[in-house]
């Protein structure tokens, strides 16, 4: 019994050599590989007729492969001109198409890592909506307004639109706290109101594309309420 014992050890070692012995000579065996996206799309929105990137990287010290999908399918990125992969791995829509019948860029998206005889990764899915070119559908005007008194600016966008609108007074971006308040329409409240409160003001849409600003305001503040010509 114990001879036969001792000839499965000398079998079982001799394995073990045949299959690791090799190891540092150039074998099959391959260490850990980190793969892992280190940059995944989030939702953006975009607007029609400019540029729109969707951001993805994948980090490995192996060749990677990125792909992106729509929708659920893989984009023929060949066959669409206005799409292309920046070096990265980040999607880059040159120009936004959207229209009424015709929305080939609005969806969801998701990106595609692969490296080869490893595995495939795949990132978060991101929505990308589509809005028309940023336009105001009301403007501030000039006003005054009694001291510890409450005013309002106008500043009316569509509600996609509200996220990137923002506030100025004399050059400035305007400050919000429980006293100046910028309301869901883009509107700007003033309570309390002091000399320190007074200025030119302007609303503007900042961060798609170039920026776009209303007509500048006047905020008086003075003794009594009026609108000024």
């Amino acid at each position: 019994m114990a001879e036969r014992g001792a000839r499965l050890l000398v079998i079982f070692a001799s394995l073990i050599v045949l299959r690791f012995g090799g190891a540092d000579k150039g074998s099959d065996i391959r260490g850990f590989t980190p793969f892992r996206f280190s940059v995944e799309p989030i939702d953006t929105l975009a607007v029609r007729g400019l540029p729109a990137v969707l951001n993805c990287s994948a980090a490995s010290d192996a060749p990677v492969r990125v792909e992106w999908k729509k929708d659920g399918t893989f984009l023929n990125l060949v066959a669409d001109d206005r799409k292309r992969q920046l070096a990265d791995g980040s999607l880059l829509i040159s120009t936004v198409v959207h229209s009424k019948h015709n929305k080939p860029d609005d969806g969801v998206y998701q990106c595609v890592a692969t490296i080869d005889n490893l595995g495939t990764i795949s990132s978060r899915t991101a929505r990308l909506s589509v809005a028309g070119l940023p336009r105001f559908l009301s403007q501030p005007e000039g006003v005054s307004v009694r001291t510890a008194g409450t005013e309002m600016l106008s500043c009316e966008v569509t509600e996609e639109l509200v996220p990137f609108t923002r506030w100025e007074r004399d050059g400035r971006a305007v400050e919000l706290d429980t006293r100046v308040v910028q309301l869901p329409s883009g509107a700007l409240v003033i309570s309390n109101a002091s000399q320190s409160d007074a200025g030119i003001y302007r609303c503007t849409i900042d961060g798609l594309g170039p920026a776009k600003s209303t007509e500048e305001a006047e905020l008086q503040v003075s003794a009594g309420t009026y609108r000024l010509n």
